[in-house]
């Protein structure tokens, strides 16, 4: 059994991929996005997660290619049509082999947010999720979202809560993580609607922030509902 959790975002450029290499480390776990885009303007999220100090931890994540890449800064759906060779179904993501994992722990990093259309039949990030649900009963899947601590991320991030409910979803949400500028208003408020905060994580500008950063994140056993 592979404990997944998989790590989505209220919106662009709320820190998930910074967010993701803390999971990594903190969590000791290996590492997977399923699908890349924005090539020609950006190295890539696996690369990014593979520039994390490890000396912080001592641990080495394997890094799991992407199964698709696009070139364009633009959602699956949108990339395809500059690269139209390429086909998503959602049956093409496979979960790495329990073998080929160092810890049985993987961190899944997905495009975008929820609602990012990742097929050419419009099925979204969402769809993806229930996906590897059904098709990987045997594994314990948790949903994170990564959202920015500030101005806003109420009306997102309970949009983003109660879009997974509305999908049958909240049963794998663990919670969500706060990325940015503390913000003990917006993090009370949140939770006074009930939503569990995970973590809230300042943005890092040394090797001694991460460390930090790395101590306020939350281990393995409070990432599975079943757990709690």
């Amino acid at each position: 059994m592979t404990k997944i959790i998989f790590v989505t975002g209220t919106g662009t450029d709320v820190g998930k991929t910074f967010i993701s290499a803390l999971l990594v480390h903190r969590l000791k776990a290996d590492y997977w996005k399923p699908v890349q885009t924005g090539l020609e303007c950006d190295t890539g999220d696996t690369r990014t997660v593979s520039m994390f100090p490890t000396e912080l931890t001592g641990w080495k994540p394997k890094l799991f290619p992407p199964r698709f890449q696009f070139k364009k800064p633009l959602s699956p759906y949108n990339a395809m049509e500059f690269e139209s060779d390429i086909d998503i179904e959602l049956e093409d993501f496979c979960i790495p082999s329990t073998d080929d994992l160092q810890n049985d722990v993987l961190v899944v990093e997905g495009a975008g947010g929820l609602f990012v259309p990742i097929t050419k039949k419009l099925e979204i990030t969402t769809d993806l999720i229930r996906s590897l649900i059904e098709r990987y009963p045997q594994h314990k899947i948790s949903i994170v979202v990564v959202a920015d601590s500030g101005l806003g991320t109420l009306n997102h991030t309970m949009l983003t809560v109660e879009h997974l409910k509305h999908h049958g979803l909240d049963k794998n949400f663990s919670g969500c993580i706060l990325n940015g500028t503390i913000n003990a208003i917006n993090a009370k408020t949140l939770r006074s609607f009930g939503v569990n905060i995970l973590g809230e994580i300042e943005r890092c500008e040394t090797t001694q922030d991460l460390g930090t950063a790395l101590k306020k994140m939350p281990g393995l056993d409070s990432l599975y509902v079943d757990s709690k």
